[in-house]
C-alpha cells in the first residue's frame, strides 16, 4: 500500500489544518441538521477534498455520532467504509467519467426508491464541475425537495472539484457555503513527513522535509509520494533529493532568464537543459511562474521558496516590467507547444520583442494625409482647393453654450479629419463633398470638446447654427 493511501486521514482530528471546516461540519452533524443541505469542497488536487468528503460521509450514515460530531467508527455502517467495502446507502462516483443525464437520472430513480423505505443514502460526485447541463439539471428538483414529513432533504450530494467556478449557480445554491480547502505551509507538511518517516523507519534530514514540501507545491498527497519515492534510493538527504526531484532544473530556469537580452547561446544551452528532464509545456508554465516570483522579488513582496538560488532571482529581478512580458509570452501559449516554439520565443524576447514601454513613451508613428478619391478618366481633372488653415483659428472660441475653449499648442503626431461626406448627385451616383484636415492631436482634442460642448448646449435648448468646426 502507497504512504499516501496508508495514511490518508481517517478522522477529522487526521486532517491537517481546516479547522474552521472541521468546526462546521462537526456541528452539522452533532446537531442532527446534515441532511438539510449538500455539500460542495474545493481546492487544489491532493489537497483531501475527497478525504473530507468521505469522513464527512462517514458522520452522515453513522447510527451513534459523538456529541463532538464525529463518526463513532464502531457501528456497521462505519465499520463498512472504513473497510473500504461497499455500502447501500454511501455511492461514490467519478463525475469525470460519469457525467450523463442517465447517471443522474439513476440517482434520481434510486433516490425515490430510498424516500419509501426511509433509508438515507449519500452520494459523492468528485470532479463535479464535469458533469453535463443535462446532468446537472437533472439534480436540481431532487436538491431543493424535502423527504415528506421532514426538514432533511430528498438528495444530499457532497461535491468536491478542483474548479468551483464553473459550477452551476443553482446548483451552488442547493449547497452549504462551498468549503474551500486551503493550502497548508510547508512546516505544517513536514510535520506529517517527520510522523510518516517515522513510523515508516526511514532516515531523514529535518531540513530537507520543507524543502520537499515546497518542491512539490505544499500538496500533502505528492509530498507522500516524494518520500515514498526518495527511500527507495536510501535516506533522505539531499544528493537523494535533489536526484529525484531535479533540483538542478530550477537553476536551468534561472539560466534561461538571466541570459535573455544578454547571452543567447547561453539562454538555448539551459533551454535544452531543461526540455531534456520536462516537456515543452511544462518549461512555459514553469518560465512564467518564475518570471512572476523574481518580478514580485524585486518589488519587494515576494520571497523566493528555499531551492531557488537568491542571488540569480535578484539579478533576474533586475530586468524590471520586462519580466512581465516574459511571463505573458510564456503564459499564453495556445495548445501544445513544442521545443522550437519556445528556441524562437527565447529569440524573440532577446532580440527585444518583450520590451515593455512605458505609458508615457512617445509615439513616433504618424498618419498619412488621406488622399482624395479617384478622378473618372471622363471627367477633367480638377486641382483641389488648399486646405483651410487650421493653425490659424482663433485661440478662443465660444461654443454655442457659453463656454470658452482656448487652443493648446501643437503637438509632434497629425491626425487626418476626413469632412467628405457621401451624397447623391441628380442622376443617383454617389458622390464626395467637404475636405481633409491634418491636425495636431492635441488640436483635435480640443475641436472635439468644443464640438461635444456644442452639442450638449444643443441638448440643453441652447441656440441653434453652425458649429465652430463647420465655420471652419
Amino acid at each position: 500500500m502507497s504512504l499516501d493511501t496508508k495514511y490518508r486521514p481517517r478522522t477529522f482530528d487526521d486532517v491537517l489544518g481546516q479547522e474552521a471546516t472541521v468546526r462546521i461540519l462537526r456541528r452539522f452533524i452533532a446537531t442532527g441538521k446534515a441532511y438539510r443541505q449538500s455539500y460542495l469542497f474545493a481546492g487544489p488536487f491532493g489537497s483531501g477534498k475527497t478525504t473530507l468528503g468521505r469522513i464527512l460521509a462517514r458522520g452522515l450514515l453513522c447510527e451513534q455520532p459523538t456529541e463532538k460530531g464525529d463518526p463513532c467508527d464502531e457501528c456497521s455502517s462505519c465499520q463498512s467504509l472504513l473497510g473500504g467495502g461497499t455500502h447501500t446507502d454511501f455511492c461514490e462516483m467519478d463525475a469525470a467519467t460519469n457525467s450523463g443525464k442517465a447517471d443522474i437520472t439513476k440517482i434520481v430513480e434510486e433516490i425515490e426508491f430510498s424516500t419509501f423505505s426511509g433509508r438515507r443514502r449519500v452520494y459523492m460526485l468528485d470532479e463535479s464541475h464535469r458533469l453535463s447541463e443535462q446532468a446537472l439539471d437533472a439534480l436540481l428538483k431532487p436538491l431543493e425537495e424535502n423527504a415528506p414529513g421532514s426538514l432533511d432533504k430528498k438528495l444530499v450530494c457532497i461535491f468536491a472539484t478542483t474548479e468551483p467556478e464553473k459550477m452551476r449557480d443553482t446548483i451552488l445554491s442547493r449547497c452549504a457555503p462551498a468549503f474551500v480547502i486551503r493550502p497548508l505551509s510547508p512546516e505544517v507538511i513536514a510535520g506529517r513527513l517527520a510522523y510518516v518517516c517515522d513510523e515508516e523507519g526511514i532516515e531523514y534530514e529535518q531540513g530537507l522535509l520543507p524543502l520537499i514540501a515546497e518542491l512539490t507545491e505544499c500538496h500533502v498527497r505528492d509530498a507522500l509520494k516524494a518520500v515514498e519515492g526518495i527511500s527507495l534510493l536510501g535516506p533522505l538527504t539531499r544528493d537523494n533529493v535533489s536526484l529525484y526531484l531535479d533540483l538542478d532544473l530550477h537553476d536551468a530556469y534561472l539560466d534561461v532568464l538571466l541570459n535573455i537580452g544578454q547571452d543567447l547561446p547561453s539562454a538555448v544551452q539551459a533551454a535544452e537543459k531543461v526540455l531534456a528532464k520536462a516537456s515543452p509545456q511544462t518549461c512555459y508554465k514553469r518560465l512564467a511562474t518564475t518570471s512572476v516570483m523574481a518580478y514580485k522579488v524585486s518589488l519587494g513582496i515576494g520571497k523566493p521558496q528555499a531551492f531557488w538560488d537568491l542571488e540569480k532571482v535578484r539579478a533576474i529581478g533586475h530586468k524590471g516590467n520586462a519580466l512581465l512580458a516574459y511571463a505573458t509570452l510564456f503564459s499564453s501559449r495556445p495548445g501544445k507547444p513544442n521545443s522550437s516554439m519556445l528556441f524562437c520565443d527565447i529569440a524573440h524576447l532577446h532580440h527585444g520583442g518583450g520590451t515593455v514601454l512605458p505609458v508615457n513613451a512617445p509615439k513616433t508613428h504618424q498618419t498619412a494625409p488621406l488622399q482624395p478619391p479617384p478622378v473618372s478618366e471622363s471627367t477633367p481633372a480638377t486641382p483641389a482647393p488648399p486646405p483651410p488653415k487650421i493653425d490659424q483659428l482663433d485661440p478662443q472660441t465660444v461654443g454655442v453654450d457659453g463656454t470658452v475653449g482656448n487652443s493648446p499648442p501643437a503637438g509632434d503626431v497629425s491626425v487626418v479629419v476626413d469632412t467628405r461626406g457621401v451624397k447623391k448627385s441628380d442622376r443617383g451616383e454617389p458622390t464626395r463633398s467637404g475636405e481633409t484636415y491634418e491636425l495636431t492631436v492635441d488640436k483635435f482634442c480640443w475641436l472635439l470638446g468644443l464640438r461635444v460642448a456644442e452639442l450638449d448646449g444643443a441638448r440643453h435648448g441652447g441656440p441653434k447654427g453652425r458649429s465652430h468646426m463647420d465655420r471652419h
